[in-house]
């Protein structure tokens, strides 16, 4: 029998359809929370372009906050050998054990994995960009199936970096 792993999502993969091309066998799919992280748009993606500014798309991370800190997400199960295919989508990223919540009821918790970047750069959120809001809208598409406080969750657990107009300073964003 092979190993079922809970896989937290907090960015792209929460959109269904997301989820379902490179995970296809993903299953109990369902909205969750965890404390300790924030949901960050700061990593430079690795296959999403913006032919329009020459320029990487801006995608999410998790980093560490303030353990009372919450941040929604979805968890789905996949066996271990999907995992794979996973794995190769989020290189770049480390494999990292968390503790979830049901979204609606924090009286269980379960031990699940998330995806944080390695060794990477601040990189910027491109505001004027239409592929930059294709991502963010693939985001919020996907919490939308788990109605409007799963959105609002998102958007206020959510930050990102953006460039000033001289293009020279990184200056943090609290939020959308």
């Amino acid at each position: 029998m092979s190993k079922v792993y809970k896989i937290f999502a907090y960015g792209s993969l929460i959109n269904q359809q997301s989820l379902t091309r490179t995970v296809p066998e993903a299953r109990k799919i369902m909205p969750v929370k965890t404390r300790g992280l924030k949901r960050v748009f700061n990593l430079a993606s690795t296959y999403r372009y913006d032919d329009q500014h020459q320029a990487a798309v801006c995608v999410l991370n998790a980093e560490t906050a303030e353990p009372e800190q919450a941040m929604n997400g979805t968890c789905f199960e996949m066996d271990e050998h999907s995992l794979d295919r996973l794995l190769e989508r989020e290189k770049g990223y480390d494999f990292c054990r968390i503790t979830a919540w049901h979204y609606h009821d924090e009286s269980a918790s379960f031990d699940a994995y998330y995806f944080k970047a390695r060794d990477f750069e601040p990189y910027r959120y491109l505001s004027a960009s239409k592929a930059q809001a294709h991502y963010l809208n693939l985001c919020l598409s996907g919490c939308a199936v788990f109605g409007q406080s799963f959105v609002d969750d998102f958007i206020s657990s959510t930050s990102f970096w953006d460039i000033d107009e001289a293009g020279q300073n990184a200056i943090w964003q609290g939020h959308f």
